[in-house]
């Protein structure tokens, strides 16, 4: 049954991926069960990617190691293209593209039915908010880039992190301030204030759909 609704909001779940692949995807279920509401579309890159790619997020990072490790980079390139541009062209003008595709959240909406032919740039430049996740023993550089993005689009960054502010990263803080974003130390306080300011409904359970 096509979904052809336009929703209030739209999240992107960032955080690390290539550096442990097999933990990757337990905070971003988590978060995404503890924010269900009919308002907000939630785009997860473990699931999405794997649509893109055609692989598994397991299977594929080894399979990019790989490219990497024999040395076949126009390979490798065309991978990475499927992840974060998907069906859109190359271009060298990526803060254009962001605007654009931004644009386009907010003339045309965005629906469910369509973020599954999205890339990663455009999931992060159409999403009212990001939830970034920061542990201190995984090395994640997309995430940095994807934060990054959000700043120069005025999206808000939602970071979590296991480390106090005074020890994390300057810059990283300084980004998120400057987009207007909060900084948590756990997924349950990120997301109670996420539905609270945003007044996120609650879904409808069954019996109350027949009604």
């Amino acid at each position: 049954m096509s979904d052809d609704k336009r929703y209030k909001y739209t999240c992107y779940l960032a955080g690390f991926i290539e550096s442990a692949p097999s933990e990757a995807d337990n905070w971003r279920k988590k978060i995404s069960e503890l924010l269900v509401s009919s308002d907000l579309l939630i785009y997860n890159p473990i699931e999405k990617e794997a649509i893109k790619t055609g692989k598994p997020a397991c299977e594929h990072i080894n399979y990019i190691v790989g490219l990497k490790k024999s040395g076949k980079y126009e390979i490798f390139d065309k991978e990475m293209d499927k992840i974060w541009l998907a069906n859109i062209k190359r271009t060298k003008d990526l803060v254009r593209l962001f605007k654009l595709l931004q644009d386009r959240a907010f003339v045309d909406g965005n629906k469910k039915d369509e973020i599954n032919s999205w890339g990663d740039y455009e999931a992060v430049a159409r999403s009212s908010w990001i939830i970034a996740y920061i542990k201190k023993d995984k090395q994640t550089i997309g995430t940095i880039g994807e934060i990054f993005e959000s700043m120069l689009l005025n999206i808000p960054v939602y970071l979590i992190i296991d480390t106090p502010k005074t020890e994390t990263n300057s810059t990283l803080l300084y980004w998120v301030r400057y987009s207007e974003g909060e900084i948590f130390y756990s997924v349950n306080d990120c997301a109670k204030y996420i539905r609270e300011k945003y007044n996120l409904t609650e879904p409808k359970i069954e019996s109350e759909k027949k009604e």
